[in-house]
């Protein structure tokens, strides 16, 4: 009986983490798929701000257009993890990367407090530690409060460039870690043509070219840490979906094992029964 009263408890237990696990996997199905709309938004706005940052380039006066530039010697290298855990291992791939790019001039900043941790972990010590957005309405102000802080560490001469390291979405196949250069731009000298109108503006090329450049900036900024926030989600829902599923088997297991028991115990009162009949029969 004990055995048995145990086994129902285990059952009773296991089948109260089925409900967290499930909602947790539900959660992080919806996330997914309002991350998913975004990224279409935000994808197309980074495109066309790409384009009139290209136009705008073709108004400036030669010694202004952006060349190709060299890496900085003072770099930021921002890196997109998670805030909390239940991801399995999304974390560990951007930080393996950050491990083989950080050096002496690189400034580490991580975006995620959970993924702070597992750096310190690994030996790493970040310059600056940014909340992660927990859900998807707050993707966008967490790359306000990275780019806001780029920006001051900009004002104080603490780095020249910056440098991103984010889980790209790949649509059915798993997330691959992104490395890309912000900044400066990784832009080709623009030649100007004849052939082409120039476009009607209101501001002075080299005002609206610094404007188009700070937005560029942000909008690949924000795809980023929303590609992140999307194979975060995406990472957590795989993992609460091997969790749900061995659940159930191990639930299943003692409710078989249960079921034994029961029977188990049904024959031994039977035999008693039996053993206890014969015994009065003989006297």
């Amino acid at each position: 009986m004990a055995r048995e009263r145990e086994t129902a408890i285990r059952i009773t237990s296991l089948n109260e983490l089925l409900e967290i696990v499930g909602a947790i996997r539900a959660m992080a199905a919806v996330q997914m798929q309002q991350a998913l709309g975004s990224l279409e938004a935000i994808r197309g706005y980074a495109e066309q701000i790409g384009e009139a940052l290209s136009q705008a380039a073709t108004l400036l006066p030669p010694a202004g257009v952006i060349e190709a530039a060299e890496r900085p010697n003072k770099s930021g290298l921002v890196v997109f993890c998670a805030e909390h855990g239940l991801c399995g291992g999304f974390n560990e791939h951007p930080l393996r990367a950050a491990e083989r790019a950080t050096g002496g001039r690189l400034a580490l900043i991580v975006v995620g407090t959970r993924g702070a941790q597992i750096c310190r972990e690994r030996g790493l010590s970040p310059d600056l530690v940014l909340p992660m957005a927990t859900h998807c309405a707050g993707v966008t102000g967490a790359a306000r409060r990275v780019a806001a802080e780029l920006y001051r560490m900009f004002s104080e001469r603490r780095i020249a460039g910056v440098e991103v390291v984010y889980a790209q979405h790949a649509g059915d196949q798993p997330a691959h870690i992104e490395q890309r250069r912000l900044l400066p731009l990784e832009m080709p000298v623009v030649q100007k043509t004849s052939t082409s109108l120039p476009p009607i503006i209101n501001l002075r090329p080299q005002r609206l070219f610094d404007d188009m450049v700070s937005e560029y900036f942000f909008a690949t900024l924000e795809n980023a840490a929303m590609q992140s926030f999307f194979s975060e989600n995406s990472t957590r829902f795989r993992t609460m979906e091997a969790a749900h599923q061995n659940i159930q088997n191990k639930s299943g297991e003692l409710t078989k094992l249960m079921q034994r028991l029961r029977q188990e115990s049904v024959t031994t009162e039977i035999l008693e029964l039996i053993s206890g009949s014969a015994a009065l029969a003989s006297v």
